[in-house]
């Protein structure tokens, strides 16, 4: 994926749900390192029709594995095996690096989803809730050690 796919990009992402602004999403593009994964499918006339991002990371209880973070394919191009070509690079990808494992996680109301990722082989393992907090007026450091009182 290039800088030159953010307008696509935000668009696609914007039919899931997560309405993006063009430049934030170039700007999201720009600090994709190695250890991310970013793909755009595109159709015959070379639009942009799907995305996926993946991240390499190690947690410490059970080690590496890639997270699937983001799939979208546009509404106007389903069903047609593009969500599992991407997939399919993913696997191909996580397969080089050396890691056994991927993951994903899937909104609960993504119906469609729930049927997809079994279909691929992709096990449930459990449910959990999500949470969010904004820290934008918090400053620390990324890693420290804390003394128990």
């Amino acid at each position: 994926m290039a800088e030159t796919d953010a307008e696509a990009v935000a668009e696609l992402a914007g039919e899931l749900g997560y309405p993006n602004e063009t430049q934030r999403v170039r700007s999201r593009i720009r600090t994709i390192r190695d250890a991310d994964l970013l793909l755009v499918t595109v159709d015959s006339n070379n639009r942009p029709i799907g995305f996926i991002q993946a991240h390499r990371v190690c947690i410490i209880e059970v080690g590496f594995r890639v997270e699937i973070l983001g799939l979208v394919v546009s509404s106007t191009a389903r069903r047609r095996g593009i969500a599992r070509r991407l997939i399919a690079e993913v696997e191909r990808w996580a397969r080089s690096i050396g890691v056994k494992t991927i993951s994903v996680r899937s909104n609960a109301k993504r119906v469609e989803a729930h049927f997809f990722y079994p279909a691929m082989d992709y096990m449930k393992i459990k449910t959990q809730a999500v949470y969010e907090k904004d820290v934008s007026a918090n400053v620390g450091s990324r890693s420290q050690r804390l003394t128990a009182s």
